[in-house]
């Protein structure tokens, strides 16, 4: 990409800031203003400086995205004038990279105000995203190492490949089964010899060696003149040729449904660790059906190209070379005159491909859009049908699926227009081949009717080939696009990464320290801002606050989902940052209103968090969870199958599932984020008295719109607008006059009151 390259205007503007070239470490493009407007510039990374450099674009420039033919301008070609701002390292903190749709952003806070450093599109994420990775790796002391340099005709940035394009990549994933591999290049050899073999067969040996009687033929076999004997002859080896393409054909097909499966098999795999590790943001911004659109429509598509494309191409490659390097011994001239039309197939072939990679994206953004459809109507298919909504989702589905008929229909006219060409080129080169071949025959007598014979075999023989590389551009164009896809999510950065020598928790006690937290999904929108408290071991700390206050942000900071944008969290005096991921996840368990139940038995469900629990500590959970008696009078008890999301339980059931399966788990902080929120006051009761055994020993973090639920609690803090407001004990707080926690308790028992006239 020539774009990539700081061009001399630039180095320009950076030499009046007393920056010279070595000084920049990393560098990247960007194509967005701050006010989304299109512009061509840089972000430089120095030592210590962060340098943007931005200029606005012509009227007249035509902006390209990715994946299309681009003509960029050389960095001697580049008249921008730049604008430039430059942030000195040890002033900016808390740097993020927020994706959005087509677009992201790079922030950070800067003397302490929260900033927008760079804009800029998808086409340059990839380069960002090392930029990023490095950039906040050396804000946290980490040395800054240059990029390496590479030839201005050689840049294809992969820092985040790895140095390896996309299909290199790819590739690896097949060529590290060297057996199979081995095994198919043995198949694909013998298919190649036969097919070069088997006209001349027919041909030569047959029509002008046998038939014509050739007795010098016929005696270095030890044949004589017995003709019977040698067309016997002739009709065994053709047979046993026969019979060798067939089991090589054979073998073929099972080794590469084997060596394709378990490739696949490990992509599949890759792609699903990758997701696994990434942080809920991520998952936040994305639907379901575009996650599963690439994690199966393009890992179907990288396989078809490899096992059915890419071996294909060296094996009707070599067959070309072969077969006209036969013909050229044969006979030259006619040779020459089958390979005229060639050059035309090589022109619309290069023709055929920028158009296929184009149509191939636009195809899969259609699919990952009916894909997404279809996933949020069938998941909230009760939603649907409870408002009448069917006919407006089928609406709202023609849509998409229309998009993807027209992206189909576009690509089949390309694919067409260009196989209608390689056929008539194929057509005008046989019966080119009869014409020509047969004044040979007749008038100049320059070849025999045998080799004219094997030259219409080779040719019919060539029609394979060529019509295989007639559509394998756009099987290249849907895999290469795929891959693209499917490395996109693995190398995707993890926003929550564990520290490279973590702290074990191995005895812990369940101190928690919030110091001067402040967070926001958005920059420039905390949802808390300077937080400060301690919830000391075995403590049982109410959280209360209006819906919006920022109550289970807080909660999620203390699991660490998200991390902090300033301050620190502290578990028994180690910043969680700071923990090994695997003991804070074990040591911290969390039961919510939003419980989710996997496809599977319920013991499983139970024991999701402790998969070597014995049956028995799976029973006894459930006991003190009070699940135990409606398990048991489900069809198979503990071994009964419930569906996903536990669409075959009620509210109460699924959350005294989730309780189980937190008692089982034994944490040592606990957190309870409206766990009964949605159930009646009877499973409320049966709850809340699993919830008093749960706690004990147990320091406890209680998130309850229902204000009664929180009289046990030790302490309770009111958070509103992000800021803690009241603290104290449940007396205390009510006898705060215009204290938002007895405002709340006041309408609450208003609200039951009115219950209980009714």
């Amino acid at each position: 990409m020539k774009d990539s390259r700081l061009t001399r205007k630039v180095l320009d503007r950076l030499k009046e800031h007393e920056i010279s070239e070595k000084d920049v470490l990393i560098h990247s493009p960007v194509d967005l203003s701050l006010d989304g407007n299109y512009i061509k510039g840089f972000i430089a990374v120095t030592e210590d400086k962060v340098v943007v450099l931005e200029a606005d674009l012509p009227r007249d420039t035509v902006h390209l995205f990715r994946n299309a033919e681009n003509p960029e301008m050389t960095p001697e070609e580049d008249l921008c004038e730049y604008d430039v701002r430059i942030y000195d390292e040890d002033k900016l903190a808390h740097i993020r990279l927020d994706v959005y749709v087509g677009s992201n952003v790079l922030t950070g806070s800067y003397e302490g105000e929260d900033v927008i450093i760079a804009c800029f599109t998808n086409r340059y994420q990839e380069q960002m995203n090392v930029l990023y990775r490095k950039l906040k790796g050396a804000l946290h002391g980490n040395e800054l190492e240059a990029e390496e340099q590479s030839e201005p005709e050689d840049i294809e940035i992969a820092e985040k490949k790895n140095k390896r394009t996309i299909f290199g990549r790819t590739l690896k994933y097949f060529l590290k089964y060297k057996i199979l591999v081995f095994l198919l290049v043995i198949t694909y050899t013998v298919n190649g010899v036969i097919n070069i073999a088997w006209p001349y067969l027919i041909g030569k040996v047959l029509f002008d060696h046998v038939l014509e009687k050739d007795k010098a033929f016929l005696d270095s076999f030890g044949l004589g003149e017995n003709i019977l004997i040698a067309l016997l002859v002739v009709a065994v080896v053709m047979i046993l040729v026969r019979f060798t393409q067939a089991l090589s054909n054979y073998l073929q097909i099972f080794f590469m449904a084997r060596l394709s499966s378990t490739a696949i098999r490990d992509i599949k795999n890759d792609v699903f660790d990758a997701m696994s590790k990434l942080s809920l943001n991520f998952f936040v911004n994305k639907q379901t059906g575009g996650l599963m659109t690439r994690v199966l429509s393009d890992s179907d598509r990288v396989r078809n190209f490899f096992i059915d494309g890419l071996p294909m191409i060296f094996v009707h490659g070599i067959t070309i070379v072969s077969t006209f390097i036969v013909m050229f011994n044969l006979n030259w001239k006619m040779a020459l005159i089958s390979c005229i039309l060639l050059p035309l197939l090589v022109f619309m072939t290069v023709k055929l491909r920028p158009g296929l990679w184009i149509l191939s994206g636009k195809r899969h953004r259609a699919e990952k859009a009916v894909s997404s459809k279809a996933n949020d109507n069938l998941t909230g298919a009760r939603v649907v049908k409870a408002f009448g909504q069917q006919d407006e989702e089928l609406k709202g589905f023609e849509g998409p699926t229309a998009n993807l008929k027209n992206a189909e229909i576009d690509i089949a006219k390309l694919r067409n227009r260009f196989e209608i060409l390689y056929k008539m080129v194929q057509e005008v080169s046989g019966i080119w081949i009869w014409i020509v071949g047969v004044f040979f025959v007749l008038q100049t007598h320059e070849i025999e009717l045998g080799v004219l014979i094997t030259f219409v075999g080779y040719v019919m023989q060539l029609n394979g080939p060529m019509n295989f590389f007639s559509w394998i551009f756009r099987m290249w164009a849907d895999s290469i696009n795929s891959a693209e896809r499917l490395f996109e999510i693995m190398d995707a950065i993890p926003e929550i990464q564990e520290a490279k020598d973590p702290v074990r928790l191995e005895k812990p006690k369940g101190v928690i320290e919030l110091t001067d937290v402040t967070f926001g999904y958005r920059v420039g929108r905390p949802v808390l801002k300077g937080l400060n408290i301690k919830i000391n071991e075995g403590e049982m700390l109410g959280i209360v606050g209006r819906s919006g206050a920022g109550k289970s942000t807080l909660v999620n900071l203390i699991s660490r989902l998200y991390d902090v944008n300033e301050g620190s969290i502290k578990i028994d005096g180690t910043d969680i940052r700071d923990l090994s991921l695997t003991d804070l996840r074990r040591n911290v368990a969390m039961v919510s209103q939003d419980t989710y139940i996997f496809m599977g038995s319920v013991a499983k469900n139970i024991a999701y968090g402790n998969e070597n629990a014995s049956r028995a500590n799976i029973i006894r959970a459930a006991k003190l969870a009070s699940a135990h008696e409606f398990i048991s009078n489900l069809p198979d008890g503990y071994d009964t199958i419930i569906g996903a999301s536990g669409k075959d339980l009620s509210g109460g059931e699924k959350q005294r599932i989730s309780i189980a399966r937190a008692i089982l788990a034994d944490p040592k902080i606990l957190i309870l984020d409206e766990a009964t929120a949605s159930v009646d006051t009877q499973t409320e009761k049966a709850i809340q008295y699993s919830l008093n055994y749960l706690v004990k020993g147990r320091t406890t973090l209680s998130i309850a719109h229902r204000l009664s639920t929180l009289r046990n609690a030790d302490r309770l803090i009111v958070i509103d607008g992000g800021r803690i407001v009241e603290e104290g004990t449940e007396e205390e707080l009510r006898k705060i006059d215009g204290g938002i926690y007895k405002t709340l308790l006041d309408l609450q028992n208003k609200s039951l009151s009115l219950q209980t006239e009714f």
